[in-house]
């Protein structure tokens, strides 16, 4: 990782903290995404209160969410979401067979969370296959999705944030709009701004 990384905030946590997040969360940030997958190293981390006492300072400023979803003794696997969004995609998708398939009910936030951390947690301990709805999850549309698991992974349109069946012409300026995002995010991090001087900026 660049050494500039860690000058850009008053220490080396808050820097690593503010990095990840404008480099892999600013859409579910800004409210244009439901959420983010994100890996974090616990060898970037030398004090864990206070790495979570940060990210949740961050993630509140935004009015955002976030929960550990699984922990290994090398990284934490973080889940970033606005309730909001994440509330109406998984209303939206309620009759959906692949949620309903795996155990996902009412599919209220609260519960779909709930059997969303359990099913990623069996899956990271190897005792079920990648749940696909990880996709649902991160706001990728429903179709590609399905796509995406009838053709177990292959023959896509579009390779970006995901493998695109459908609708390519649309999943290329949602990709540029993401690009652009983190490269603005960047741009201003470098200069030491305030995440959520990201924000107003964006």
């Amino acid at each position: 990782m660049s050494k500039w990384i860690w000058k850009t905030r008053e220490d080396e946590i808050t820097s690593y903290v503010v990095f990840i997040l404008a480099n892999s969360c600013m859409p579910t940030l800004l409210k244009q995404k439901p959420s983010s997958l994100i890996t974090v190293h616990k060898k970037y981390i030398n004090n864990r209160k206070k790495f979570l006492g940060v990210l949740g300072r961050e993630i509140a400023s935004f009015q955002i969410n976030y929960k550990i979803l699984y922990e290994t003794k090398e990284m934490y696997f973080l889940f970033v979401y606005d309730s909001c969004l994440l509330s109406k995609v998984l209303a939206e998708n309620q009759t959906n067979n692949i949620l309903i398939e795996n155990g996902y009910q009412d599919n209220d936030l609260k519960d779909g969370l709930k059997q969303f951390e359990k099913r990623f947690q069996k899956f990271k301990e190897k005792e079920i296959e990648f749940p696909h709805e990880v996709g649902i999850f991160l706001g990728y549309p429903i179709e590609d999705v399905e796509a995406y698991i009838l053709n177990k992974g292959k023959n896509y349109k579009l390779c970006g944030y995901w493998k695109v069946y459908n609708n390519v012409e649309q999943a290329k300026r949602t990709f540029q709009f993401f690009t652009d995002t983190r490269n603005d995010a960047m741009r201003l991090l470098i200069s030491g701004r305030e995440l959520n001087e990201i924000k107003n900026y964006s």
